[in-house]
């Protein structure tokens, strides 16, 4: 991207007071002296563990290490995407994700000329494992990740935007299925990107995944939400009409609880529901 396009996520890890750029590609941690990032700790296997970094997203893959790899205090059961804020844990060494928007260019990717040895052997005590602090990170990532999608999609690049917002929403929704649930405010705006997605690529997956997502919370659609899907669905026609009718069944079996607004809302969804039976 180029101009007023050119605004890009960078990440970085921070360890002990020392930050480390990582640029899209791949790096492997380890002791091993071929590791990109070199963890001088006996509880670290040779090859432990590979971050990979692409443009606007970042992840860890536990390469089947003996101690495992742990983000914000939960191991690693294979790969794990990450989001601003995360700590990765191996051995007794702690490394945190760090992202920023920048227009500048980005470094150049890992090689051998940049290996880093990171040593340390004391155990690090402070790991976030608390829901609030974990939520606040989901909500300030998504912050970060969508006012660069806004800049994308002002210039009408839906497939740019998708790029930028795909993973952390993908993983957003693996979360709420496991249980634990984003806050509201996290949630609310997830699906209006989600929508606004769906508007500018034209695919129902997105407004798919503004149902999915809600079902999880069992509340109706944010007003501006369900505003925008009158006018999507007359756009789209892939969208899944049975996860439609499933949200529009787990709505009124909670209705009881709603307060004037929510049943509002909640027949709104409902007229949605008409409208996609009708195509």
């Amino acid at each position: 991207m180029s101009g007023e396009g050119s605004a890009q996520i960078r990440f970085a890890l921070d360890y002990a007071g020392r930050t480390l750029d990582v640029a899209p590609g791949e790096y492997t941690l380890g002791r091993s002296t071929s590791a990109e990032i070199v963890l001088d700790d006996a509880l670290v296997s040779r090859r432990h563990a590979r971050v990979v970094v692409e443009p606007a997203a970042i992840r860890v893959d536990d390469l089947g290490s003996v101690n495992g790899v742990y983000v914000n205090g939960q191991r690693v059961n294979g790969t794990r995407l990450l989001v601003a804020g995360d700590r990765i844990v191996i051995g007794k060494q702690e490394l945190i994700v760090r992202a920023h928007v920048s227009a500048s260019e980005a470094p150049e990717s890992a090689g051998r000329s940049t290996a880093v040895t990171l040593v340390g052997l004391e155990q690090i005590p402070s790991r976030r494992t608390d829901d609030d602090s974990e939520s606040t990170h989901q909500g300030d990532a998504l912050e970060l990740l969508g006012g660069v999608a806004d800049k994308v999609l002002a210039l009408g690049r839906g497939e740019e935007a998708e790029k930028i917002l795909a993973s952390y929403l993908r993983n957003l929704l693996e979360i709420a299925n496991s249980g634990k649930s984003p806050t509201p405010q996290t949630a609310d705006k997830a699906v209006a990107y989600a929508v606004k997605l769906a508007a500018a690529t034209k695919k129902g997956e997105w407004v798919d995944y503004a149902f999915e997502l809600f079902m999880t919370q069992k509340r109706p659609l944010p007003g501006p939400v369900v505003d925008q899907l009158y006018t999507v669905l007359r756009q789209v026609s892939d969208i899944n009409l049975a996860l439609l009718r499933s949200y529009v069944a787990l709505l009124r079996a909670v209705a009881p609880g709603f307060g004037p607004a929510d049943r509002f809302l909640a027949q709104r969804v409902e007229g949605l529901e008409r409208l996609a039976a009708a195509k």
